[in-house]
């Protein structure tokens, strides 16, 4: 009987750790109130519209969902306006299945993607990788994390498939200038598919930013991802999108399964999209907070790169990792940077008044008690 094998091309992802989170200990052993400032969540949670919307369909769950996402599609397109049609959306459960989709739709083996670090890489190579695609970095700017396009055009190569932006990246909270991705775009071979990755678009306030959308009703070869994890605080339902031209959105939604998004999903990203005005109170509660937090930076003497998002990276003297300790053990949950190569650098996920104030009383009081 021969062995059984699996694709080599899986081994570099393996279950995730069963272990504890760093959450989990601190409550378990009920410690102060943990704020999570890790995930990029949404502290103002969803609508109160998404809440009622599934209470309304939650005695339906013993009947499958519609086989059909159109409704929800509608909706985002309704949204968006500018002529947008549901043809132009696919859904998924998630913006990173979203992502998934579209590598399946493009990539074979011995194909490139490539990318620009830091970035989302974790989940960029997750979803490559296994297809047997190479994943090609071309590193953004070290320090100023500004993108290099005509860097990236030089790299395409016949392999190459798809080319990864991350807008406003994660983790840096840095903006790909509509300059940069023009002069991209212009130099594109036909063969080559851009995905923007524009789940964090929402918190944006930066006149460079690009209007990608307009490089989809052009029919350009793009494909945008969104999420409803971020702005509309469904990150517990999995639920995104990507937006693209019709073709290339019906290639890619050719690969969802029967009955692909759940009751709950629907009706909740349906709700979501009616309460544009619950949306602009989140956008604008945590830009308000990005500024406070980027105040006392100012008046701590933090280094931080101008934020675009829901989230601040900044760097101290201390390294990350042993910060990220110190700071758990006052209840503080947050992402540092060392697997990314800043060994000094953290990202705050921003959360309420209550949650941020909290993390620059420990942030000060531990700086203030380290040696210079």
């Amino acid at each position: 009987m021969s062995e059984l094998r699996f694709n080599p091309n899986l081994s570099p992802f393996a279950r995730q750790d069963d272990s504890p989170s760093a959450e989990d200990r601190l409550q378990a052993e009920q410690l102060q109130p943990v704020h999570r400032l890790q995930n990029n969540e949404n502290p103002l949670g969803p609508s109160p519209r998404v809440v009622e919307a599934i209470r309304e369909i939650a005695p339906t769950l013993a009947v499958y969902p519609s086989y059909s996402d159109i409704e929800l599609r509608r909706s985002i397109a309704g949204v968006i306006g500018r002529g947008l049609r549901p043809e132009h959306i696919f859904t998924g459960c998630s913006g990173f299945e979203a992502l998934e989709l579209i590598t399946r739709a493009l990539l074979a083996p011995g194909d490139e993607v490539i990318l620009s670090s830091p970035t989302f890489a974790g989940a960029y190579k997750k979803v490559s990788a296994p297809l047997g695609a190479e994943v090609i970095d071309v590193p953004l700017e070290p320090r100023t994390f500004h993108y290099r396009p005509e860097a990236v055009l030089d790299a395409i190569t016949e392999r190459t498939k798809l080319v990864l932006l991350c807008n406003p990246n994660n983790p840096t909270g840095t903006v790909i200038s509509a300059e940069a991705v023009a002069t991209l775009m212009s130099g594109l071979p036909k063969h080559v598919l851009v995905v923007a990755d524009e789940v964090y678009g929402h918190f944006v306030d930066d006149a460079a930013y690009p209007d990608s959308l307009r490089y989809v009703l052009d029919g350009r070869n793009i494909v945008i991802v969104h999420s409803f994890s971020k702005a509309y605080g469904l990150a517990g339902l999995r639920l995104g999108y990507g937006i693209a031209r019709p073709d290339i959105a019906n290639t890619i939604a050719g690969l969802h399964r029967g009955f692909h998004q759940n009751k709950l999903a629907l009706a909740a990203g349906i709700a979501a999209c009616g309460d544009q005005a619950h949306l602009r109170h989140v956008v604008e509660t945590l830009r308000a907070e990005a500024r406070w937090v980027c105040r006392q930076f100012d008046r701590l003497d933090i280094h931080y790169w101008k934020p675009a998002a829901n989230f601040i990276l900044f760097e101290t003297r201390i390294p990350a990792d042993d910060l990220q300790a110190q700071l758990q053990k006052r209840g503080l949950l947050l992402r540092g940077q060392t697997r990314n190569g800043m060994i000094y650098a953290m990202r705050l996920s921003l959360g309420a008044r209550e949650a941020n104030q909290a993390f620059v009383t420990a942030l000060e009081d531990i700086l203030g008690a380290a040696p210079d």
